[in-house]
């Protein structure tokens, strides 16, 4: 069963983790959940957009970028984050937890908005060597509001297809409840740590015609 962070608590088995998928819509906080993931559990944390953002924002082709996503996927412990249509199927079939940070519009769209600013300001390099333009920057923005709506209507029936099979799934609308949920509470020592900003990353589904 789904276990519902924002609403009820329906508790499932108790997770695996050894493979933990994690979705959401930009500036959800896939990429800080996946690195406090990997520090607490010392598994690998790969971020797809990594290897969807070719240099100067050249997509992947569509197999090159399956073959390197199964490649991910068939190892024994991993954390991987993105919401790719593409690797839906065979990350389905391989993760025994998923997380869906189900983070509203208004919060994304602020840290996106940050993060791209900054990332303009600085040219900061991001996956490749990729930089962000005005352009890009505007383009992921619009892709932002767009797409919201789309993760959560093709999530909340993936969450519930998975959660049947006895896949561990969180739906949570923060990093924290994430790790609560996933985890318990931190150790005491960590109580009073604040989380690490979140990465200058684009990432989710691929915004059409993002280009620099």
């Amino acid at each position: 069963m789904t276990r519902d962070l924002k609403g009820t608590d329906m508790p499932g088995r108790a997770p695996a983790l050894r493979r933990i998928w994690l979705l959401g819509p930009p500036g959800a906080g896939k990429t800080t959940l996946g690195r406090r993931l990997a520090e607490r559990l010392g598994h690998p944390h790969h971020e797809l957009d990594a290897h969807f953002w070719h240099q100067g924002w050249t997509r992947a082709d569509s197999d090159a970028f399956h073959a390197v996503v199964t490649g991910l996927a068939a190892g024994e412990r991993w954390i991987i984050d993105g919401q790719y249509d593409d690797a839906h199927p065979v990350l389905a079939a391989r993760a025994d937890t998923v997380i869906w940070l189900d983070v509203p519009l208004g919060v994304v769209l602020r840290r996106v908005t940050r993060r791209t600013l900054r990332r303009l300001l600085t040219r900061t390099a991001l996956w490749n060597d990729n930089r962000e333009t005005l352009g890009s920057a505007l383009g992921l923005l619009v892709w932002t509001v767009r797409s919201h709506r789309a993760v959560a209507a093709v999530n909340r029936p993936l969450l519930v297809r998975l959660a049947a099979r006895d896949v561990r799934t969180l739906r949570a609308a923060s990093v924290e409840a994430a790790l609560t949920g996933l985890l318990g509470a931190p150790p005491p020592d960590r109580l009073t740590e604040k989380s690490p900003p979140a990465p200058d990353a684009a990432d989710s589904l691929p915004p059409p015609g993002r280009r620099p």
